[in-house]
């Protein structure tokens, strides 16, 4: 499990809260039928052999410093979704979770809509 310095006070929170953090918003909202899995690079194959991937980082990518984040999800939609306007809702409410839940700035939450569940 990666750890960013993420410190608060002398408090550091890993990259695994940050995605939980992001997953549980983003799950939360109406018109999300479901997170995707983000794709295995060789690293992660690596690690996943040796007991040590997965998690919430599979459907979460951190990337950043203490001062500024950027999270990168993947998901589906329901099939009556506005996908422009569930984009919206889901990047500002993760961001406005992640950063009023651990004090961190987060730059973008990218997304990716892959499919959509009928």
């Amino acid at each position: 499990m990666g750890h960013h310095d993420e410190s608060v006070a002398g408090l550091v929170i890993s990259d695994e809260v940050l995605a939980a953090i992001a997953i549980t918003t983003a799950k939360g909202i109406s018109g999300v039928s479901a997170l995707v899995p983000r794709p295995m690079s060789a690293g992660r194959i690596f690690r996943q052999k040796n007991g040590k991937a997965g998690g919430s980082n599979r459907y979460v990518k951190i990337v950043g410093s203490e001062a500024e984040l950027l999270l990168e999800l993947s998901l589906r939609v329901r099939a009556n979704a506005k996908i422009s306007t569930l984009a919206a809702e889901v990047q500002r409410s993760v961001k406005t979770a992640v950063q009023s839940m651990t004090g961190k700035s987060v730059a973008r939450v990218n997304l990716r809509v892959i499919g959509a569940d009928f």
